[in-house]
């Protein structure tokens, strides 16, 4: 019987679930044969596949193909938070935003995340094939607790976006995607039905997640860029949340954040113009990806999260055209920001008296600071070193993969599920303390205390890929369409029920035509019930 073995690093590929893998690996950072025969190699290039440029292989390259931060770019832009104003330059995020046939199974959006994200599969299971957890050594064992958090951490994404949560009813319902492991063979592949949801937590997720926490425990990681104990917890954590496991999930992050030793950023860390949210080394990150100069994201010039998300990267898709797709937040939520809160100040207020040109420190002049730099522009994530000219340094910039702060989050909203009143201590204690000093739970019941733990959220994680899971995981209603948006005409959608149908992808279509009995279980085409244009 044939394992699939290989992970896909480039070139298109029919089908990553039938075992159709070429054996072709990413031979900048290990070889193949390194691959097959190291765990050290394949953990090393597990990493390295969250920061791989053209993952899907194209010809004619996507240049928001580079990696895990940007489909966390792309699962934003399926929200309001992370607004943008003129249909301009980085016309690839903006179709996603405008809901456009790029998120139907023909689209490049599900291809990106399926594809990206069973090739980390892939590589985990060539790694969980090689140890035998009955006989194995105190390192093999660390190396296949690594395996275990990426390969639950790449089901989880697959899990959240490709589970249908929407208006129509059918074959699909409570179905998440197939099972590749390190038992199926390409035959199995071939026909290799999507699975319920809860199957795929018990059977998977979550012991997989559970055993990486016995395996990692003693594991003392040489960098951040490593999983360890701590975070596998903040992975069960997450995990937990989702499925309403309040007090597994308090649990779990309770232990991440004892265990982490990370403390949550101080507003100097946050507001740093030349470390802030791009060094790896900052307390409060818990686990993150390591960028360096020679990384091919970098040496592309553009195709990275710096040059997407930093206004000061000049050089970069954010400031083309006059910084006219530069990412904002969303009117409607800055307005929802306490002024007492100083995260405020991430974002240009539309007052520029009360955040004055010299509070950022930014190295661009002030004539294009007044003229050119639009109203909510967001200032939270800043170039490498602070230089947003030369793109091999200020793209040089560390990617968050979790932060301390999502586990007091987490925390408070599973201790508040339980206890209220406890829940909105823990909530009180982490705002005061580190963010608003003024802040007052109101909540009378868990919606409400979840509900304002959703805004500190909206607030906390904006433009790290978090926050379109709260969006379907709460059924919040989304709006870009109202009076004052910054949203621009062609992504106005509103969805005020909730279940906005596009934050469900199709699965994509090379997929469908390789393992045929998906063709019965496809989800609805966003596309068709997006409903109609705000105006």
């Amino acid at each position: 019987m044939k394992i699939l073995k290989y992970l896909v690093a480039f070139g298109a590929v029919a089908s990553l679930t039938t075992g159709c893998i070429k054996e072709e690996l990413p031979t900048s950072y290990v070889s193949n044969e390194q691959m097959a025969e190291s765990p050290a190699a394949l953990v090393n290039g597990m990493n390295a596949w969250l920061t791989t440029f053209n993952t899907m292989g194209l010809a004619s390259k996507q240049h928001y193909d580079f990696g895990w931060s940007g489909i966390c770019m792309g699962t934003d832009a399926l929200t309001p938070d992370v607004a943008v104003t003129d249909y301009g330059y980085d016309n690839g995020f903006l179709n996603w935003r405008g809901v456009t046939p790029v998120l139907s199974q023909e689209g490049a959006a599900p291809r990106f995340i399926w594809n990206f994200c069973y090739s980390l599969i892939n590589m985990a299971n060539t790694l969980i094939g090689q140890i035998d957890p009955e006989n194995m050594s105190s390192t093999q064992q660390e190396y296949l607790g690594q395996a275990l958090v990426y390969r639950a951490m790449a089901y989880f994404h697959l899990a959240r976006i490709f589970e249908y949560k929407g208006t129509e009813h059918g074959a699909w319902d409570g179905l998440s995607v197939p099972i590749v492991d390190e038992n199926t063979s390409e035959l199995m592949g071939r026909r290799n039905p999507r699975v319920e949801t809860d199957k795929l937590y018990d059977e998977l997720i979550l012991p997989d997640l559970q055993n990486a926490v016995k395996y990692l425990e003693g594991y003392t990681r040489t960098a951040k860029n490593k999983v360890d104990q701590a975070v596998a917890y903040g992975m069960l954590a997450r995990v937990y949340l989702q499925r309403e496991q309040w007090k597994d999930a308090e649990e779990a992050a309770t232990k991440a954040i004892e265990l982490s030793g990370a403390t949550p950023l101080t507003e100097a860390q946050w507001m740093s113009p030349t470390t802030g949210f791009n060094d790896i080394s900052t307390p409060a990150w818990m686990w993150g990806i390591i960028v360096t100069a020679d990384n091919r994201v970098v040496t592309t010039g553009i195709c990275n999260f710096v040059s997407f998300m930093a206004p000061e990267a000049t050089y970069g898709y954010s400031a083309a055209g006059g910084w006219s797709s530069a990412k904002q937040i969303d009117a409607a939520l800055f307005a929802k920001i306490p002024d007492t809160d100083w995260r405020k100040r991430s974002w240009v207020n539309p007052d520029r008296e009360k955040y004055p040109y010299s509070y950022y420190q930014t190295t661009l002049d002030k004539k294009t600071w007044e003229n050119s730099i639009q109203d909510y522009t967001g200032f939270k994530f800043r170039p490498g070193e602070g230089n947003g000219v030369t793109f091999s340094v200020g793209s040089v910039a560390d990617f968050p993969l979790m932060r301390v702060e999502e586990m007091y989050l987490i925390q408070a909203e599973a201790a508040g599920m339980q206890n209220l009143s406890r829940g909105k201590q823990l909530l009180e204690s982490f705002v005061q303390t580190y963010r608003n000093p003024s802040f007052r739970s109101a909540a009378s019941d868990g919606k409400g205390l979840q509900d304002e733990i959703f805004l500190q959220r909206q607030i906390e994680f904006w433009g790290e890929g978090i926050i379109m899971f709260d969006y379907k995981r709460l059924d919040k209603p989304q709006f870009k369409g109202y009076t004052g948006t910054n949203h621009f005409a062609e992504c106005r959608y509103n969805s005020p029920d909730g279940n906005a149908p596009w934050t469900t992808l199709p699965l994509p279509l090379a997929e469908v035509s390789a393992n045929t009995i998906l063709k019965d279980q496809q989800n609805p085409d966003p596309v068709l019930y997006r409903g109609t244009l705000w105006r």
